[in-house]
């Protein structure tokens, strides 16, 4: 069981060399309709940024595969904004792996985002993880902006994946490239939170601040404090969290230091990428406190930045490192193991959720909620024993790795490298969710009622299909 969930042995750097040239098979992929040709092309040959996006909201809004949510509409003293979401429509994807397309099915290795984006390189290219095409509309004009998120990239191999796929089967470099291209790669802490997107743009001599998690965008003047505009109440919504923190840093800088990082925002970037972490969500690595890591900038067309201008940016903005290793802290041991009846009452209190009143979460007015992640520069021939070390650290999910071009110092790809111990921590939780706590919660073991007060399955009524 625990053989089976862990990494293979190096050496890595001769594994992706593999890859690359060929000697794994390439997946299949689906053939494009004559209209996603015709205007894949279109994007292809755009000769600017405006026909390039344009191009790109009508192949997503063309492909079967992406689902494309109605507008929301806010209204403000200057702009009405307009957010429509494009997000990957999996369902429906399942559906069709199961009928007319099973003959992807092998080469995807599993009906997720990952298995979709395996097959449809072409998808994966032009389909970010989160995007939403943002209208300002004004008396007499419309500005449209496009807010990403970053590139689906993939894991180093198959157990750095979080979902079942064949993702790690042709790592993805951007523009033709590949390993060979590399001269240095930089690792950067993976933090074990919530996806969350950030960004500032001006909009005719307004400011208006973007936030959101992978599938959502909220938009609104950055004067504003987001609190009086939606309160965040649901300990569900991370993005209320992530609106509520972004607004509050941005809130604490002075008026210079605001006009200097919004133009920056609006003329050279587009998102920041980070996580959030919240203690009432935890995934599986410990979080003691409420903070929002940045680990990426990504350039105006969504790709990363260099790392190096990326992390300057963050430094002078006063967004600075949250752990001093690629490791997170390590909570305090407990005296006393706690008793299951206090187990609710120890977790509204260790948590924080208690702090969330009918008004919503009151941030400490000193307190820099947002900060970034732990990063290093190394030369591409230290891959395999960085490696190692990621694999063996404690107490973190992993790193992703930022591989730049020998020549230029672009960016050419990411690979995600999961810690052993994660590998491991994670697959008890999926083995113990769905092998007892589900089957708990529904009912279906005999000796415990259901969670809701209900008959339990394992009655004359409905007999079980487990015991305890």
């Amino acid at each position: 069981f625990f053989s089976s969930a862990l990494p293979q042995s190096p050496p890595y750097l001769s594994w992706i060399c593999r890859v690359m040239s060929g000697a794994r098979q390439e997946p299949i992929e689906i053939p494009l309709s004559e209209e996603e040709t015709e205007i894949y092309a279109e994007y292809k040959n755009a000769t600017n940024k405006t026909e390039r996006d344009a191009a790109q909201v009508a192949f997503l809004r063309s492909n079967q595969f992406v689902r494309v949510k109605d507008p929301v509409v806010k209204e403000y003293e200057r702009h009405r904004v307009q957010v429509t979401t494009f997000m990957l429509n999996v369902f429906k994807f399942r559906k069709w792996l199961n009928g007319q397309g099973k003959p992807y099915k092998k080469a995807a290795g599993g009906m997720s985002d990952d298995g979709l984006y395996t097959v449809s390189p072409k998808l994966r290219e032009l389909m970010p993880r989160g995007l939403h095409e943002v209208k300002f509309i004004g008396k007499d004009s419309c500005t449209t902006v496009l807010f990403r998120g970053i590139p689906k990239f993939s894991g180093l191999v198959a157990s750095d994946e979080d979902e079942e796929s064949n993702a790690s089967a042709s790592i993805f470099f951007y523009d033709g490239q590949s390993l060979q291209d590399a001269g240095r790669f930089y690792v950067t802490a993976k933090s074990n939170g919530e996806n969350a997107k950030l960004g500032c743009r001006i909009i005719e001599g307004t400011t208006y601040l973007f936030a959101g998690s992978k599938n959502t965008c909220m938009v609104w003047p950055a004067l504003i404090p987001r609190g009086e505009i939606q309160p965040a109440t649901d300990h569900n919504i991370p993005a209320q969290f992530i609106c509520l923190l972004w607004s509050h840093w941005y809130l604490k800088l002075s008026g210079e230091q605001q006009k200097a990082f919004a133009t920056q925002m609006t003329e050279k970037f587009g998102t920041i990428m980070g996580e959030i972490n919240t203690p009432w969500y935890e995934h599986v690595v410990p979080i003691n406190e409420l903070f929002l890591e940045c680990y990426a900038i990504l350039d105006n067309d969504g790709r990363p930045v260099h790392p190096k201008c990326a992390f300057d940016f963050f430094k002078t903005h006063g967004i600075h490192q949250h752990y001093p290793s690629i490791a997170a802290a390590t909570p305090a041991e407990k005296k006393t193991p706690h008793r299951p009846e206090n187990l609710k009452e120890v977790f509204l209190k260790e948590s924080n959720i208690d702090k969330i009143g009918p008004d919503g979460l009151k941030l400490d007015a000193k307190t820099n909620y947002i900060s970034h992640v732990f990063f290093q520069s190394n030369d591409i021939k230290d891959l395999d024993d960085v490696v190692d070390k990621i694999r063996n650290a404690s107490n973190t999910e992993g790193a992703v790795l930022y591989l730049t071009h020998k020549t230029s110092e672009k960016v050419i790809g990411l690979v995600k490298v999961k810690s052993s111990q994660y590998v491991v921590w994670r697959r008890l939780r999926e083995t113990m969710k769905s092998c007892l706590f589900r089957p708990l919660n529904n009912g279906e073991i005999e000796e415990f009622p259901t969670t809701t007060g209900g008959k339990p399955k394992g009655s004359k009524e409905n007999k079980p299909k487990t015991r305890g």
